[in-house]
């Protein structure tokens, strides 16, 4: 038996993991303990070598505990808890290299299923590959990965095929469920995917198939338990997996956009806090304002995703839960604070720095539908560059119909309109892929981008009607 521990400097993002892991246990076969964050009401962030011992000292009935760490002193405090604990404890523990959260996952899924302490590693070790060849990138911890043909052709081999009817696929979830279920049955096991195949008994081999709606999945089976094991299966796929799916009208979100939408004409942009840089920096200091800033940012997410899905859908909150976990990466702060010590700068100009290259590698992309998210990386710039500036920007109320000019425009921005008096937006660049682009759609609100000069051409207060089926602006006589 495998027991883990959850070492974090945030007592939230601790908990939050936690929180996760225990949605993957079914049954008893894994327990978790937590320690997160210091017990300072001032400055909370950090961790506490006392606080891992007692978590580890909690869960010590197990032949083995695993302690997942998230970065820097973590490991140094985890290091320290193990001098402190009694030998014969310290001797169970191992700690984990894996990321935090998609490693604790995994490894959960893993030990919940009775594996060997040297598998729960590797699963957690494995936790990043199916996230790698989804974007297309190399993986420095496969050494199995996804084989293109079964690793056996015997005859004794049966298989069953069934359609996947989850909304989102195989996450994480309905994973977990199909690792638990196949677990228990003397038999070995591949499951298919489009001549694609892996052995179905982690959370990460599983997430490497990347499953969607309407794909075809077959497990392929031989052994003493293999018709026992196929069965299962399709009485779990017919379950949808453990989830409830539930058919959604396709009237209820789809809004019917007119072809044409007039109003009067507001020039937008967004303000732009100035960033001075001192001939003298506090590195600390500047740290701390960063931290800050992106922990304010997080929550306006967390508030966006909740407007978004109890105004509009669930698909809507998807793209703020999406910002959410992409500015929620330690190593995106950790390259900030690298510019800051490289050439002593601004919070501000360091921050800037680390997410104007990224948003240049989505720019670089071929993919235009990839290539739109740039505007994503530039809306979490300007809301943490607002935030470290202390500028509390307010987007205007409007009263008449109104059409809303500007050069491009942010999603989170779009979702904050009014739809009763926002009846269109028109930009000069932009594009149809954004997310922008698709919060306007579902909300009803006209759009028309790459309009160039004719935008810069508008003015405050004028009237003008866009053509949507035409994409073109059309002035008032």
């Amino acid at each position: 038996m495998v027991n883990l521990v959850i070492v974090s400097h945030s007592a939230l993002l601790g908990e939050g993991v936690g929180q996760l892991a225990r949605q993957m246990l079914i049954g008893d076969g894994c327990k978790l303990a937590i320690a997160a964050g210091i017990d300072d009401p001032q400055n909370p962030i950090g961790t506490d070598p006392l606080k891992v011992m007692e978590a580890i000292e909690s869960v010590a009935d197990a032949d083995h505990i695993l302690v997942m760490m998230d970065m820097g002193s973590a490991l140094l405090s985890a290091e320290t808890a193990l001098d402190l604990l009694d030998p014969a404890i310290a001797a169970k523990v191992r700690l984990c290299a894996a990321p935090l959260v998609e490693g604790t996952l995994a490894a959960t899924v893993s030990a919940a299923m009775g594996a060997g302490i040297d598998k729960v590693i590797n699963d957690a070790m494995s936790a990043l590959d199916a996230k790698r060849e989804q974007l297309g990138l190399p993986s420095p911890t496969q050494t199995g990965g996804v084989a293109t043909k079964p690793a056996f052709q015997d005859n004794d081999a049966h298989s069953i095929s069934v359609v996947v009817k989850n909304p989102n696929g195989l996450h994480v979830r309905p994973a977990s469920r199909l690792v638990s279920t196949l677990s228990g049955f003397r038999a070995d096991m591949l499951l298919e995917k489009n001549g694609k195949c892996v052995t179905p008994d982690s959370l990460n081999q599983i997430a490497l198939l990347q499953v969607r709606c309407n794909d075809t999945l077959r497990l392929i089976a031989k052994g003493e338990q293999a018709d026992e094991a196929l069965a299962a299966f399709k009485q779990l796929a017919a379950e949808n997996f453990g989830e409830s799916v539930a058919e959604t009208p396709a009237s209820s979100t789809a809004r019917q956009l007119p072809a044409r939408v007039s109003g009067v004409v507001f020039c937008y942009s967004p303000a732009a806090p100035d960033v001075a840089n001192p001939t003298t920096v506090n590195l600390p200091e500047e740290q701390q304002r960063l931290q800050t800033a992106i922990r304010q940012t997080l929550d306006d997410l967390n508030a966006l995703t909740t407007l978004a899905e109890d105004k509009y859908s669930a698909d809507l909150a998807a793209i703020f839960s999406g910002h959410h976990t992409l500015l929620d990466d330690p190593e995106l702060y950790e390259m900030a604070c690298e510019v800051m010590r490289d050439k002593p700068c601004r919070a501000e100009t360091a921050w800037r720095s680390v997410l104007d290259d990224l948003r240049d590698q989505y720019r670089q992309l071929d993919d235009a539908y990839l290539q739109a998210r740039y505007i994503d990386i530039d809306d979490i710039l300007h809301r943490t560059l607002r935030h470290l500036s202390g500028i509390n920007a307010r987007l205007p109320v409007f009263t008449r119909p109104t059409i809303v000019a500007a050069e491009n425009i942010f999603p989170s921005t779009v979702l904050q309109f009014d739809p009763q008096t926002v009846k269109g937006i028109c930009l000069s660049a932009g594009s149809n892929e954004s997310h922008s682009a698709i919060i306007a759609r579902e909300m009803g609100i006209g759009w028309l981008c790459q309009q160039g000069e004719a935008v810069y051409a508008l003015s405050t207060g004028e009237s003008i009607t866009l053509d949507l089926a035409a994409q073109r602006i059309l002035f008032s006589d």
